[in-house]
């Protein structure tokens, strides 16, 4: 298992992982920027976004996992400005509404 990979493994069987409608090169990005952030974090010593993403460490088989990955994407986003780097505050954004768009297009 390469370091790079340990903080994602645990979600990538997940149900949000075998959804149809999001392309291969789409789904790995939002893993592969989840895996970045908390890389960084970890490097940094930052544990406040940890603990505000702790969610990750679950598998997201799940709807509510998933809509829970979501809400803490959220938070972060608006406790997050004094702890996070500006690329850091746009990669989480970015996760957070590409999540947000295909839980809405499941649930709609």
């Amino acid at each position: 298992m390469e370091a790079e990979n340990l903080a994602i493994d645990a979600i990538r069987g997940s149900s949000l992982s075998s959804l149809a409608d999001i392309p291969h090169s789409m789904e790995f990005n939002l893993f592969k920027t989840l895996d970045r952030l908390i890389n960084g974090w970890c490097e940094r010593r930052e544990l406040r976004p940890l603990y505000l993403l702790r969610v990750c460490q679950g598998v997201l088989a799940h709807t509510d996992k998933q809509f829970q990955l979501l809400e803490a994407l959220k938070t972060l986003k608006r406790l997050g400005r004094g702890y996070l780097t500006l690329e850091e505050l746009r990669l989480v954004t970015q996760a957070h509404d590409f999540l947000e768009e295909r839980l809405r297009a499941r649930v709609i």
